[in-house]
């Protein structure tokens, strides 16, 4: 009768058998270390669009024409904290689900891309909320300053709109590309 062997045993076994090159292993740490980097990167970009949405809200908010737009701007303020502070339980939820350290790097992708999917939706949700705020802000601007093309028009309304819409157009190559990732990652998992 033959007792049953320790855990360690069977897995030194296991790694015996399976040995990978010593170049599998250094690439797939790095490729790791490159996934852990991005959602960090991620987790910045959310703070850093969180901060500067509440900056143009602020700074706008100093020269608000009416009640209604103080009120409109301390809501919509309001709004981006929450979206964000929903966004920064989202990332720690995702990261408490990283699982075992054999499939950490391809969870490691997985949470990158979710939370690259996750900013794609915030930034989409600021902008929408920035001009919730800026429209009514810059017709009520037109009032007072005239419309037309001259610098402070560019550096207020079009400048600011031109910004939000080629961030939005970045997030939506963005978000598509974490998509495509997604499914990358799925299909590998049915093939093992």
């Amino acid at each position: 009768m033959t007792a049953p062997r320790p855990d360690w045993e069977r897995w030194e076994e296991g790694w015996r058998t399976s040995r990978a090159s010593t170049t599998d292993v250094d690439a797939l740490i790095a490729r790791a270390k490159r996934a852990r980097r991005g959602v960090l990167l991620m987790q910045l970009l959310s703070m850093a669009l969180a901060l500067l949405s509440l900056g143009v809200v602020g700074a706008a908010l100093r020269h608000a024409g009416n009640a209604f737009e103080k009120t409109l701007g301390v809501v919509v303020s309001a709004g981006i904290v929450g979206v964000w502070l929903l966004g920064v339980v989202n990332q720690r939820r995702a990261i408490e689900k990283v699982e075992a350290p054999a499939d950490e790097y391809r969870a490691t992708r997985r949470t990158l891309c979710l939370r690259r999917e996750r900013f794609a939706q915030l930034g989409w949700i600021v902008v929408a909320l920035d001009l919730a705020f800026l429209v009514p802000w810059w017709v009520g601007g037109f009032a007072v300053h005239g419309g037309g093309f001259h610098i402070w028009q560019i550096l207020t309304i079009w400048g600011p709109l031109a910004i939000m819409a080629g961030f939005v157009a970045w997030t939506i190559v963005l978000r598509r590309a974490a998509r495509a990732e997604l499914e990358r990652i799925s299909r590998e998992e049915k093939q093992e």
